[in-house]
């Protein structure tokens, strides 16, 4: 089977030199997401990703960004050559992807398009009618939920989300808000990376660690006045991502010697502290519309790590990992700080046995090959 995959995601190798371009903080959640799925995909299948990068003149440090081309195993990384004015920009996008598609043989070829950027999902939708291709939107997020954009973005991502033929959403509240027409779905929580503990971080000696997209609404300032309660010099706080204003984050922390922001790091990086860690934990605080139309991808991630999670509470992942995690309700301070206090006052033997007991179960379910055998399940139906 051959895939056309949509996204604004590249190749992991790229993404260190693409994040340099610009002079503010890109979130690498989605980047992070859509290559995993690409790459589980390409375990048995032939896959051409459309990368259409993000871009702005005003943000970007490049002028312009030049189309080029990669192959990785059965991945052909296509990124799309993309330059002008915001006004003038869609065009030159769209003249360059059909110029793409149009040198492609799309035998028994299935598009799959990310639901939340209208560049992709907009040039997807014109090539599903162009070639009458079946399409598979995939919902990660409710675009009302995408920070700084108005609501005649969210209306207009809604309206071409709702016409694809299938669907992968990561909630059912995604499935049900994108697939009125209650299409062929499928709901997949994420898809995980093999953690090789044999790589884990031993330098910092004990320690939490908090990795991902660092915002304040997810918690970190939370965590950070938790882990001062703590008071106990024994252990540190490890913290690597994504964050806005770093400068009130060093603020926050310098304190504090035995809390440690490490910005932006390569994945493999990442799950080598993650698997060197005393506890990883991720603060993002329960709502109903996160619990509804999201996942916290960074949890399922710290299962893969062997070691104890502590999260706030999730209805789909209290199901599956009820007893091989510390759950923090709504991830408040105090809530945050009792978790901390329970983990370190833990019998060793349990801590580590949670830890083991949520990676075999996360890889049962979420391993690039797990996902791989859903979504070529799904996708056959597709293909003639």
């Amino acid at each position: 089977m051959r895939i056309v995959y949509f996204t604004t995601a590249i190749q992991r190798d790229d993404y260190k030199a693409f994040y340099k371009l610009w002079n503010i903080s890109l979130n690498p959640s989605n980047q992070n997401f859509h290559n995993k799925m690409i790459r589980a995909l390409a375990i048995n299948n032939t896959v051409d990703v459309v990368s259409i990068r993000p871009f702005s003149k005003r943000k970007c440090l490049a002028k312009y960004l030049t189309e080029e081309t990669k192959e990785e195993d059965n991945i052909t990384w296509h990124y799309i050559k993309i330059k002008g004015s915001k006004v003038r920009r869609p065009f030159v996008i769209k003249k360059e992807v059909a110029k793409l598609l149009k040198k492609m043989d799309l035998t028994d070829t299935v598009f799959i398009t990310d639901t939340i950027n209208p560049n992709v999902i907009t040039n997807a939708n014109r090539a599903r009618k162009k070639y009458k291709i079946p399409t598979i939107g995939v919902a990660t997020d409710s675009p009302s939920n995408i920070s700084g954009t108005p609501r005649s973005y969210t209306l207009y991502l809604l309206k071409q989300g709702k016409s694809e033929d299938g669907y992968i959403a990561l909630t059912e509240g995604l499935n049900e808000l994108f697939n009125e027409a209650n299409k062929p779905s499928i709901v997949l929580e994420g898809v995980v990376e093999d953690n090789d503990t044999k790589a884990a971080v031993t330098k910092y000696g004990k320690y939490f660690f908090f990795g991902g997209a660092l915002p304040e609404k997810y918690g970190v300032y939370r965590l950070i006045n938790a882990f001062n309660k703590l008071d106990n010099p024994e252990f540190k706080l490890i913290l690597c991502g994504h964050h806005a204003d770093e400068k009130k984050l060093r603020d926050a922390i310098k304190g504090n010697k035995n809390i440690t922001y490490l910005k932006m790091l390569p994945v493999k990086d990442v799950l080598a502290l993650e698997a060197g860690a005393f506890a990883n934990i991720n603060p993002r605080p329960y709502n109903q519309d996160l619990d509804r139309f999201s996942i916290p991808s960074k949890t399922i991630e710290y299962f893969t790590s062997g070691k104890l999670t502590i999260s706030a509470q999730s209805t789909i992942l209290n199901k599956e990992f009820n007893n091989c995690a510390l759950w923090c309700g709504y991830a408040k301070e105090d809530e945050i700080y009792n978790a901390l206090v329970k983990a370190v006052k833990m019998d060793e033997d349990k801590r580590i046995e949670m830890g083991l007991k949520a990676k075999k179960k996360a890889q049962e379910l979420y391993s690039l090959s797990a996902v791989n055998k859903k979504l070529n399940e799904f996708l056959s139906q597709f293909v003639k």
